[in-house]
Parts: structure tokens; C-alpha cells; sequence
């Protein structure tokens, strides 16, 4: 099932307004549950699909409460606010009768601003294009990561007890189809936790909840290229990890940054 049939499962509930039904097949799953990014692309589908007239994405606050297995999912989505530019609206997404997360994002209307600062590109330096690309090992790879193409680019590949807390990791979607918003959405979730990298055999992780953050917004773009992903821990203890990380875009420039609480079972 590519990224493009995820998005086009949704369908509005006949008599429920706000309500909604999806499809998602077991080549997004996490182990038990599904992808953290495909339940988040979800969620922003339906809003938009709910409101098809809403301004760009600028924020979206994800709580993964329990796990969703693949399959059909609901949707409620909320409107918690319309004003003049910005769109406040909540989504709860759930795997029978018990809500597996909870979406709350802000769309924005471009509005004058005395206020300009663009971050500088940072595209990779000539002749660096990280590791091989990682191989999908059925039974051993997460489910999910058939739909994306990794290399590493610093840092350590997951469970190697690496000494670094920190991953720059090129990615693309290998799914056909552009890279819109929705898309975007997915990939920032799709690498692994740092604190995986520097954990020697393998261990559990869960994320509690994230932030996701957009920066820029611009037209839909080929899915050949390689994103960047450049992350780094920055505290570890009492068995919780919080981790920040910049997304890039083929170009270098920076398209959304991102903040998880992880659950690191090591």
C-alpha cells in the first residue's frame, strides 16, 4: 500500500459529520502498532478533507496513547478555533472504540510582518553523500521503512552502542508520488531514536508524544531526492529520551524541526 493509498483510504463517515474511516495495511506497521508518521499524515488528511480550504500547516502535536494496528481506523476531527489567519483543530485517532492518539494542529494564512529571517541552506558539501543504502530486511527491518531509503551519514546505525548522541541521515521516500505536506508530515518521523544508536543489542523504544514544527512552505517536489535529517539527544534519564532534530530539504534548506519524548526500554 504506497503513501498515496494511505492518504486516499479516508473517507467521511455518511450522517457523522467531522467523523471518518481509513485503511492502512501492515507494510506501515511498527511492530504492533502503526508507523508514528503514517497515524500523523492520517490525521492532517482528514482535517484537510474536513476544511479543504485550510492555510498551510505550521504546527502539529501528536500523544500516541496506545497502539493502532493496521487495518481500519476511525477519525474525529474538531475545529477548536477559526480566526482571521490561523485554524486551531484537534483529531483523535482510534483503533475500535479506544483513542490510539490525539492530533492537535495550527494552519496559518501568510499575513505583512515586520519580521523576516530565513535560516541558510545547508546542503551537504560536495562529495559526501553518506553510507550505502540501507537494505530492507523482511522480519528484521520495522515494516515502515520499506517506503523510505536510508544512509547514514554521521552517527551510528541503530543498536551499534555508539559513543555520539547525535544522526545526520539522508532519507527519501521511495513510495512514487511528490513530496507535499502530507508526505513531509510522514517522513519527519521516519528515522530512528538517537538514543537507539548509542544502545549496544537490541531494545524497545515507544514515542510518547512529538512536535512538529514547519519553517518553510513551498511547491510539492519529486520524491527522488535525498532529505536530510539531522538529529540529536538531548537528555536521557528515568527511562525517557527528548530529541531534537532538523529537517532539510534536497536543497538544504530547513523545511520543519521536530521534538520527541521517546520511552527507551534499555
Amino acid at each position: 500500500m504506497h503513501i498515496e493509498d494511505v492518504c486516499l483510504s479516508i473517507s467521511p463517515i455518511a450522517g457523522q459529520p467531522g467523523w471518518f474511516n481509513a485503511e492502512v495495511d501492515d507494510s506501515w506497521a511498527q511492530g504492533r502498532t502503526l508507523f508514528g508518521g503514517i497515524q500523523a499524515l492520517l490525521a492532517v488528511r482528514a482535517m484537510r478533507t474536513a476544511m479543504p480550504d485550510l492555510p498551510p500547516l505550521w504546527s502539529l502535536h501528536t500523544t500516541f496513547a496506545a497502539p493502532a494496528a493496521p487495518g481500519r481506523l476511525g477519525l474525529h476531527v474538531e475545529l477548536l478555533r477559526q480566526g482571521r489567519s490561523a485554524v486551531q483543530m484537534a483529531t483523535r485517532l482510534l483503533a475500535g472504540d479506544q483513542v490510539a492518539a490525539m492530533f492537535v494542529a495550527v494552519f496559518g494564512a501568510s499575513r505583512d510582518s515586520a519580521l523576516s529571517l530565513r535560516p541558510a541552506a545547508r546542503p551537504l558539501a560536495d562529495g559526501i553523500s553518506g553510507g550505502p543504502e540501507l537494505p530492507f530486511i523482511p522480519g528484521m527491518s520495522p515494516e515502515f521503512t520499506r517506503h523510505y531509503a536510508y544512509r547514514w551519514v554521521e552517527g551510528g546505525l541503530p543498536f551499534s552502542g555508539h559513543s555520539q548522541p547525535a544522526n545526520r541521515i539522508l532519507l527519501r521516500q521511495r513510495d512514487p508520488g511528490l513530496m507535499g505536506e502530507e508526505q513531509i508530515v510522514a517522513m519527519a518521523d521516519a528515522i530512528p531514536p538517537v538514543a537507539l544508536s548509542m544502545v549496544q543489542g537490541h531494545a524497545p523504544a515507544s514515542t510518547i508524544s512529538w512536535e512538529l514544527e514547519f519553517v518553510h512552505h513551498g511547491q510539492p517536489v519529486s520524491n527522488e531526492g535525498w532529505w536530510r535529517m539531522d538529529a540529536s539527544l538531548v537528555a536521557a534519564r528515568d527511562g525517557y529520551t527528548n530529541q531534537d532534530a532538523h529537517l532539510h530539504g534536497p536543497d538544504g534548506e530547513l523545511v520543519a524541526l521536530s521534538r520527541q519524548v521517546v520511552a527507551v526500554f534499555a
